[in-house]
């Protein structure tokens, strides 16, 4: 069976798509032993999107089911070894078609994942109330600032018997306002669509609750002080007693503002802004 337990979203306390096994993501709070942090702004459209990795540090966002406080993996972990069956697997970034590139996440100024499918899932999941407006890319450059990207796993024990792994992002989105890009208020807001597709096989959702298309674990936040408006999310799942395990998280955020009017229908306006694809895979090894 699969040990999933879903994540419960804050507003209006409704739950969310992002899985976590019970106690899965317990002692996330360092960064992972050899994490990368370098600045790069390679795999990012017109640079609107930089990597700049660093250690584990606060989001200031609510804690993810098992943290002790809400915070980033850290660094830039691409891959991890684990055994279940008696069998060797890895959870690793996927790297886009990148051959021979480090895997980060990338820019679209568009969602386009054939999979995911971002357009149809939120427009049949919110498309009554809801009108979304795909603006494109962004006037400035260097908004999307990747600051932990990198997966992880737990072993099983005798209190927790599922094997657990997955993988997590962190981003702040740093606007250019001279150039016109979306301000930090309010309205400004993630939308989120993701699956695990494979073995175990979720598919695509919108990560939100049925009251509004909006991610939850992002938006206008405090960090000792500092007003940021970030990005957080740490997709993982546990297995146990499954036959195979052969499973591909994938992901794409896009920034989102909520337009304050309505169209001709009655509909709530949002236009959506660029955005970031990640993504990781677990699978068994080659004897």
């Amino acid at each position: 069976m699969t040990g999933i337990r879903r994540r419960a979203i804050l507003r209006g306390g409704v739950l969310g798509l992002t899985t976590l096994a019970a106690g899965a993501a317990a002692g996330l709070g360092a960064a992972p032993a050899g994490a990368l942090t370098r600045m790069s702004s390679r795999n990012s459209a017109e640079r609107h999107l930089v990597v700049d990795y660093r250690p584990s540090r606060p989001t200031g966002l609510p804690m993810i089911p098992g943290q002790s406080l809400g915070q980033t993996l850290g660094g830039h972990t691409v891959s991890r070894d684990f055994t279940y069956n008696d069998r060797p697997h890895r959870v690793a970034l996927l790297g886009f078609d990148r051959p021979g590139d480090l895997p980060d996440p990338i820019y679209e100024e568009v969602p386009a994942d054939p999979e995911l499918r971002f357009r149809e899932t939120l427009e049949t999941a919110y498309g009554a109330y809801y009108s979304f407006r795909y603006q494109g890319k962004f006037g400035g450059r260097d908004q999307f600032r990747v600051q932990s990207y990198g997966v992880v796993v737990r072993e099983p024990t005798a209190s927790e018997p599922a094997t657990s792994f997955g993988g997590g992002m962190y981003v702040v989105y740093e606007p250019d306002r001279r150039r016109g890009d979306p301000a930090l208020d309010d309205a400004l807001h993630w939308i989120q669509v993701a699956a695990f597709l494979g073995s175990p096989n979720r598919p695509a959702e919108v990560d939100a609750g049925p009251a509004h298309p909006f991610y939850s674990y992002g938006g206008l936040s405090a960090i000792n002080g500092n007003e940021v408006f970030n990005f957080h999310d740490m997709p993982q799942i546990g297995v146990m007693g499954l036959g195979t395990v052969n499973t591909r998280f994938l992901g794409e955020a896009f920034l989102a503002r909520d337009a304050g009017r309505r169209d001709a229908k009655g509909r709530t306006i949002v236009d959506v802004f660029g955005g970031i694809k990640y993504g990781w895979h677990a699978r068994e090894l080659p004897a």
